[in-house]
Order: structure tokens, then C-alpha cells, then sequence
């Protein structure tokens, strides 16, 4: 593990070791901890699903610009920038969550590679430490299943015909592939963590589609997105 990870690797081990003094199971702790987690992220990924929600909605008015600018790229990237601005879109910051999450999935599995060892859970029999990978590969099948099922659920109803279904299902199935091959032989503890982060996920999408979702999606933003159709 690398060097620069090791104070996140503390701090997650220490959260830990307090999480199993109040649930007696390393596998709860390890639950609970990743509900912290993602709960301490969940504004990054609001603003994450903000920008998400701006960017389906202006997408009929990127089509037009296309249409018209066609001939001069460069008008068009002019005016394209202009509508992100007036939308109050930032391309780069959908990939905020994302770029958060990644030192402490790796600080998560170093950590679990070196203290897993001493850990066990009632939640998963099959295996004797959690520094050891799934044998039976339960966790890394169940956490790529929700990541799929999740990322094919839109945010709105209305953004489901913003892009071809061929798309989505070929992004959502190399992410899968992706998942699927670091926790294959990865510590079951890291599976177990990806599993709960993902089911996270999910109920935090079936929320953004609630009438209170919706109206926390467009809290504060921009006229364009307030006008969009419901």
C-alpha cells in the first residue's frame, strides 16, 4: 500500500476497531463503517447527481447547438461552454465522488490485507479470515450485480430516453467487469464493503426519484433546470 494512504488507513482502522466494540462482529463493523463512509460523501454525491440531472436537461439544446454550429467548431464550443455556464453544468465535478472514493477503497484494502487476519464474521461462514479472497465469489457477483442494477436506474423518469439503451448497458457492463476482476481475488472485508456501498447506492437513487429527492436534485439550481419537464 502506498505510503501517502497510510494515515487514511488508520483512521478507517481505528473507526473500525470502535465500530466491533459496539456490534461484537467484525462483518457489522465493517457495515456500519461503510454506512459512515457514505454517508460522509452523500453531499459529494448529491452534487454528483445535480450535475448529472443538469446534464440530461440541457441536452435537447446541445443537439440544436450541434446542428447549427456544425460547420465551426469552434462557435460551437464557444456556445456550448455558455450553456454549461447558464446551467450551471461542471463536466469535471461528476467525477468528484469517484476520485474521493478511490484512496479509500485502496486504504480499505490495505488495511484488510494487513489486519484482516484477526477478522472474522457470522455474516460470512465460508471463509476463516477476512484477509482472505471469496472462494465462493458470493460478494464480488452480489456487489457487480447492484452496481449494474443501480446504474441502470435514471435518476428521473424523464432522463431514461436521454441516452440508446445499448449505451447504458455496455458502460454499466464494463464497470462491472471492472468490479468484478479487483474484488475477485480481493479480501472478502473488501467485497463486503463494495456490497453494502453499492446497496447504498441503490437506496440513494430510489430516493432521487421521491418527491423529496427530486425537489433536493433541483435545490439551487439554475432556471434551465427548474424549468424542465417533471
Amino acid at each position: 500500500m502506498y505510503a501517502f494512504l497510510q494515515p487514511v488507513s488508520n483512521v478507517l482502522a481505528s473507526l473500525l476497531t470502535l465500530l466491533f466494540q459496539f456490534a461484537h462482529d467484525w462483518g457489522a463493523a465493517i457495515i456500519l463503517l461503510t454506512l459512515l463512509v457514505r454517508g460522509f460523501l452523500f453531499p459529494l454525491s448529491l452534487r454528483t447527481a445535480r450535475q448529472q440531472l443538469r446534464q440530461s436537461q440541457i441536452q435537447p439544446e446541445l443537439k440544436l447547438l450541434r446542428e447549427k454550429y456544425k460547420n465551426d467548431q469552434a462557435e460551437m464550443m464557444q456556445a456550448t461552454m455558455a450553456l454549461y455556464q447558464r446551467a450551471g453544468v461542471k463536466p469535471l465535478s461528476m467525477f468528484a465522488t469517484a476520485i474521493v472514493q478511490m484512496p479509500i477503497f485502496m486504504a480499505m484494502y490495505g488495511m484488510f490485507l494487513s489486519h484482516g487476519t484477526a477478522m472474522s464474521s457470522a455474516f460470512i461462514p465460508w471463509v476463516v479470515t477476512f484477509a482472505q479472497n471469496d472462494s465462493l465469489h458470493v460478494l464480488p457477483a452480489l456487489a457487480a450485480g447492484l452496481t449494474f442494477f443501480t446504474s441502470m436506474i435514471p435518476l428521473t423518469g424523464d432522463m431514461i430516453t436521454q441516452a440508446p439503451i445499448g449505451q447504458r448497458v455496455f458502460t454499466s457492463l464494463l464497470m462491472v467487469a471492472i468490479f468484478m476482476f479487483i474484488l475477485w481475488k480481493a479480501p472478502v472485508a473488501l467485497g463486503l464493503y463494495w456490497t453494502t456501498g453499492s446497496l447504498f447506492g441503490l437506496l440513494e437513487r430510489g430516493f432521487y426519484r421521491t418527491s423529496w429527492g427530486r425537489k433536493l436534485l433541483l435545490h439551487g439550481a439554475p432556471p434551465i433546470a427548474e424549468q424542465s419537464p417533471q
